[in-house]
């Protein structure tokens, strides 16, 4: 896997990452989806104009959040990479080159479907990304990190599990996460006890409308999804065009009701579905830098404590910062930056598995 398909110099891409002193290609190359089976992927890759240094340019996986689930929305069919420009710009300007995936599913093909918060598949297309960037420059180091927030961080968190097993023939030096969704199987309970957040219910609805098209298509929707979320499922999974500000009136006006399991079996069968998508479940190959707010509506604080509880016990080495009073749009994650150039540069990595957040 990872091998290239295609390459083509995105030279329409956002000036900013040109002025960033950089040459941008479009590629396509060869993953694997929910089954194993090899599936083309899209993604950007960003290298740093000039000689590179010896050894080769470090590489660096940016990971994005969600952008959608619909065949759409991958970052590299837009100019402006759907608001991903200024992360990949500032690890340009830090002489990082960049491979930004956009998984699979989501590179403009109408058959295809992207794999929602299925952290299998995203850790293989983060990982066969940078397989194929080398295969396009070899001027690309063996050495890379990851890096992303959101789903982004659960696509990180993903392939620093797997890099060990799958990434044979490339050297991860340390992955760096912020706002990770780690594991949302509390999400069916959450909406029995009516306690999900706006932002959740969105997160839930896709995660049940991606089931249903991927991994689990004996799905009963109405066993999930009532009212709102039932008639505008195709609408409410739109990234972009005329009718998205609709999607979002939409969504605002749903009822909390209608994203009620149908019954206590149901709900404990998406917990196990979700659970099977979720990290952690092996040691990872490199450590691990997490950043994660008091104040996140998308993503609960013990969801990540409870991740890293997990990761340390599988003998991990993590470190990571909790930041009081940020919520997942605002994060500070700002010391992840120098946090991945340390990893290149062999800084010892410190764990916190000693530090554990206290049980909530």
């Amino acid at each position: 896997m990872g091998s290239l398909l295609s390459a083509s110099v995105f030279s329409t891409i956002d000036r900013r990452i040109t002025d960033a002193d950089a040459t941008a290609y479009r590629i396509r190359y060869v993953s694997q989806d929910d089954t194993g089976r090899p599936t083309p992927v899209t993604g950007v890759v960003a290298i740093p104009n000039g000689p590179a240094p010896e050894g080769g340019w470090p590489v660096v996986a940016f990971n994005h959040g969600n952008t959608g689930t619909n065949y759409d929305c991958g970052p590299s069919l837009y100019d402006g990479l759907l608001n991903q420009v200024i992360p990949i710009a500032a690890l340009l300007m830090n002489r990082f080159a960049v491979v930004a995936s956009d998984y699979a599913g989501l590179g403009g093909v109408p058959t295809q479907v992207h794999a929602f918060l299925n952290a299998p598949v995203l850790g293989r297309n983060v990982i066969d990304g940078v397989r194929a960037a080398r295969s396009l420059r070899p001027d690309l180091s063996t050495k890379w990190a990851a890096f992303g927030g959101s789903l982004g961080g659960l696509a990180t968190w993903a392939a620093n599990e797997q890099a060990a097993s799958y990434g044979s023939g490339l050297k991860l030096v340390g992955a760096a996460a912020w706002v990770p969704v780690v594991n949302t199987s509390l999400l069916p309970e959450k909406a029995m006890m009516d306690t999900l957040t706006k932002d959740q219910r969105h997160l839930y609805f896709l995660a049940v409308t991606s089931m249903k098209l991927t991994t689990h298509p004996e799905i009963e929707l109405s066993d999930y999804l009532r009212g709102s979320y039932l008639r505008n499922r195709e609408l409410l999974r739109l990234c972009v065009g005329p009718r998205v500000n609709e999607a979002l009136s939409i969504l605002d006006k749903a009822k909390p009701a209608d994203l009620v399991p149908s019954s206590d079996a149901e709900a404990r069968q998406m917990k196990t579905w979700l659970d099977d998508f979720s990290v952690p479940k092996v040691k990872m190959a490199a450590p691990m830098f997490v950043v994660y707010g008091s104040a996140d509506k998308l993503v609960d604080q013990q969801w990540v404590e409870t991740a890293l509880r997990q990761g340390c016990a599988l003998g991990d080495t993590i470190e990571w910062q909790l930041r009081l009073g940020e919520g997942h749009g605002d994060i500070q994650a700002t010391a992840a930056l120098p946090w991945v150039r340390g990893m290149f540069e062999g800084r010892r990595a410190v764990t916190m598995c000693d530090r554990l957040p206290p049980r909530s």
